[in-house]
Formats: structure tokens, sequence, C-alpha cells
């Protein structure tokens, strides 16, 4: 195995902007690996990845890089770090953090891309796979055996110097690297993220339920919102950063250093009853380069509706009275839902009239 390769690509790794980087072994039979496998059949047999069909392809090509491609000997997992302390948290902001900068796939991809050219430059005939949420693997799982971070009760990596906040990516190789010590998890009889959560999605450590998830029910959810879940959406309108929020390892995050991961003015300052205005060209227009396209734009105008239901303010009957009339049935309903929420005159003529 080259150590000295290994020290190479993982200083690259930092050079590029990833706030850390971590190798991991994929020549052996690895353990835990098979234990994360075995705990995502059984997520998927439960049914909570909701409505996210593409998650239950390829099942066994998830459970081990290898299994796809047999000549992988090496993963090494890479962390985005995209805190941003001096930026209002996700329930005042309505977005969460991830989103509001560069869209993350753009960002970390073009990193891994740089790593993956660097891979072949020292290693002339080495083939290479990247992957930023995309790939049949299962990053977390990797990131922990790797010893980049830790899995904490809410499902997400924890990385020593981004805290929860960092985005993962994966370059796999087919060159025998020399691996890091796997990650222990120190969450202790801590359950701070688990007590956090708005829905309950988080129905045991290590257990969450997609379906009630603020995160799928304003991002990945096509159809209507659960009208039980809809309170306590409270004004997200694209997704929920509450349990991250809550991890007291968050102290120890560094801020973000890329400017990519600052929040579009925009985001902040657009006053939540105008974003009903935008037609599909001005949503396009508006989130261009950033994740909220992935909500698309009835679903979006979805979520700020029942956002507007929560807020309560008569002032904002006018706007959602207007969205009764939108092409979207989706649109129209979530309107309804929240002028019958908001109530009082001006709301009921509105219902009426529509």
């Amino acid at each position: 195995m080259d150590e000295q390769g290994s020290a190479a690509i993982k200083a690259e790794a930092l050079r590029l902007g990833f706030a850390g980087a971590a190798i991991a072994r994929l020549d052996v039979d690895d353990p835990g690996a098979a234990a994360g496998a075995a705990h995502y059949r059984a997520w998927l047999a439960r049914g909570e990845h909701g409505e996210m069909s593409w998650l239950a392809r390829m099942v066994e090509e998830r459970s081990h890089p290898r299994t796809l491609w047999p000549a992988a000997r090496s993963l090494v997992a890479v962390a985005w770090n995209y805190h941003r302390p001096d930026e209002p948290d996700g329930r005042e902001a309505g977005f969460a953090r991830y989103a509001r900068g560069r869209e993350y796939h753009r960002a970390v991809g073009t990193r891994l891309k740089a790593l993956a050219r660097f891979a072949r430059e020292r290693w002339p005939g080495c083939e290479t796979r990247t992957s930023v949420d995309t790939g049949p693997f299962l990053e977390r799982t990797w990131a922990e055996r790797a010893g980049l971070g830790f899995l904490g009760k809410h499902a997400h990596l924890i990385h020593r110097d981004s805290g929860n906040w960092a985005m993962l990516g994966e370059l796999v190789l087919d060159v025998a690297l020399v691996p890091d010590a796997p990650a222990e998890r120190r969450c202790g009889t801590c359950s701070r993220c688990i007590d956090a959560c708005p829905t309950g999605a988080i129905r045991a450590p290590y257990d969450v339920d997609a379906r009630r998830c603020i995160s799928y029910l304003t991002i990945e959810l096509r159809g209507a919102m659960p009208i039980e879940l809809r309170p306590l959406v409270g004004q997200r309108i694209f997704g929920c950063d509450d349990c991250l929020d809550a991890c007291p390892w968050n102290r120890f995050a560094r801020a973000s250093q890329s400017e990519e991961t600052r929040a579009r003015p925009f985001l902040l300052a657009t006053p939540l009853a105008d974003w009903l205005a935008l037609d599909e060209p001005a949503f396009r227009r508006a989130f261009e380069g950033t994740a909220v396209l992935r909500a698309g734009r009835d679903g979006f105008l979805r979520n700020v509706c029942v956002a507007l239901g929560n807020r309560g303010r008569i002032e904002d009957v006018p706007a959602l009275a207007r969205a009764l009339g939108d092409a979207s049935p989706l649109v129209r309903e979530h309107a309804a839902w929240a002028l019958e929420r908001i109530g009082g005159e001006a709301a009921q003529r509105a219902l009426a009239e529509a």
C-alpha cells in the first residue's frame, strides 16, 4: 500500500477546499459496512424512505462499492463544510443552511473531479469513480468507516471541524491506499437531536422516518403534504436544520471558509408571501444554481402556502387569495388550507369567491 500517496491525496483534498478527507479500504471484509447495509435494508423494509423509490434500487450494489466495481480498492471520503454561524437558523430563514449557497452537488463535484485528476496523475493508469449523493454508495456508512466522522443519532455524520454542517462526497479508485481507523460513535446518552425534531421523525437513535421529516416533506414529497403534519412544519419552506442545530458537537465547528456557502441575499431578504408570485420561468431564474430547484415550482409554492398558514397573518390573505387561482391544483389546495387556518372575514370571503 502507498503510504506517501495516501497522505498526498488527503493533503490535496484539503488544498482543494475540503474540510477533511479520510480513507477506507475496500479490498477486505468490513463488518461495520455490513452492519450499515443491514440497517439500510431494514429501513427500506419498514417503508421509511417514503416516495423516494430510487433508494430501493440497487440495494445489493449499495452494500459495498466492490459489488458494482470489483476493481475498487480504496474509498476517499471528503467533507465539505457549509457552517455559517453568521446567518440565521433554519426556522428563522425558512431555508436549510445547505441550500442557501451554491448547489452542493456542483461545489463538491467540481472539487472531487479535480481530486480524481490528481489521483490519475499520481498513479498513471488508475481508474476512478466519484459520487456526490448520486452513486449507489451508503455514503455516511463509508464516511464513518473511513474515520471522517461518526454517525449521530439523527443519522447525520458529525465531523470534527464542521460539526453537523458537512456535505459528503466520495472518490473510489483501484489503488490500495493506507486506510484510516474507523470512527467511534460518541453521542453517549445525549438525545437532543431526537427531542428537537418537530415531527417526531427520529423514531429511535439512527432511525429517521423520512415520511415525517420536514426535509422530505418540503423537498422530496411531490404531492399534498399530510394535513396532520402541516402545522408542525412551521415556516420552513425548504428543508429543516432543527436536529442539526441541537447537536452539542457544533460548539467545535469552524465556520466555512468558502464564499460558495454564503447565502444568496435574496433568499433571506424576500418576504415570504412574495414567493407566491413566481411562475415557472421566474422560479427557475431565481433559484438557478441552488438546491431549491429540487422541490420544483409547485412544491415550493405548496411549502410557502403552508408556512403562511402557520404564520397566521391577515396581511397574507391577498397573496393566498391570488394563489387560489394558480394553475397548479397542488398550490390551490394548500392556499385554501392556509386561508382556513388563518381564518377571519377576509379569508372566508376569498374562499367563498374562489
